[in-house]
Order: C-alpha cells, then structure tokens, then sequence
C-alpha cells in the first residue's frame, strides 16, 4: 500500500520516499466511491511517471499515477500515515526557542515513561502550533 505522511506530504512509494515538488490544489478527477470531486494536494516526479496524491470531501485518499507525458496510467488507494516525532530526535536548540526548559524536560520525561509535572505538559501544548509554523515538525504528546 501506498502511504502519505500527515503534515511533511512525503509518499512511500514503491519502497522509496518521494517529497512533493508542488503542493497546488486542483481538481482532478472524480472519487470512485462516493463520487465527489477529487482534490490534489501534493504532486511527485520519479523516473517514469508522475504521481499525484489527493482526497475528496469524504476524506478518501487517493494516488493517481500519470506517464511523464500527464497520460493517466492507475488510481491507486493511499494510506495517510500521521508522523510521531520523538522529542529527543529534535534539536535542543529547536525546542528551547519555543519551550521553557521546565517543559522540554517535563516533554522528555513523558516520552521516556518517567515522571513529569502536568502543567507542564499542558503550557508546552498550548505552543505545539507555534513550533509547527517555525519549524515544520508536528508534535503530539
């Protein structure tokens, strides 16, 4: 199966992780199960075709396979996979930009099973979005 990543758009294809090279919204094409339009969200390139990730009002995702030259070639059914990003794998400096030192060690603790103080947690997630336009990566605790 194909998978998509929430949030970065990168697609596993074919045992290989393509990034998008646009990320334009278009409509192309109809839903094959409910019959609403199709929404692209991210387009991709390899060797031999173009690949066009997108979804429809009822949130059917789906990967449309083109030849280089836009003929279509497949509709393919695409898993949308949500990214889990450690806190330890993020750099310091990073975190220390948005977060107070007592939540990135009350974050760090979390994730390693040990204990934490709450409020912590609570005040670090109330700047998640803030961390997401800065920097890119989607958190979650």
């Amino acid at each position: 199966m194909n998978r998509l990543e929430e949030g970065s758009f990168a697609l596993f294809f074919e045992g290989k992780k393509l990034m998008p090279i646009s990320l334009d919204k278009n409509m192309v094409g109809f839903c094959a199960q409910c019959d609403s339009d199709l929404i692209s969200f991210a387009y991709y390139k390899n060797d031999i075709r173009w690949l066009v990730s997108a979804n429809c009002r009822n949130n059917h995702y789906v990967l449309i396979q083109y030849d280089l030259n836009w003929n279509w070639l497949i509709d393919q059914d695409l898993e949308l996979s949500e990214i889990k990003t450690s806190f330890c794998s993020i750099p310091q400096e990073k975190l220390a930009a948005v977060f107070t030192s007592a939540e990135v060690r009350d974050m760090l603790a979390f994730e390693s099973g040990k204990p934490f103080t709450r409020q912590n947690l609570y005040r670090a997630r109330a700047k998640f979005d803030k961390f997401e336009k800065l920097f890119g990566i989607k958190l979650k605790l």
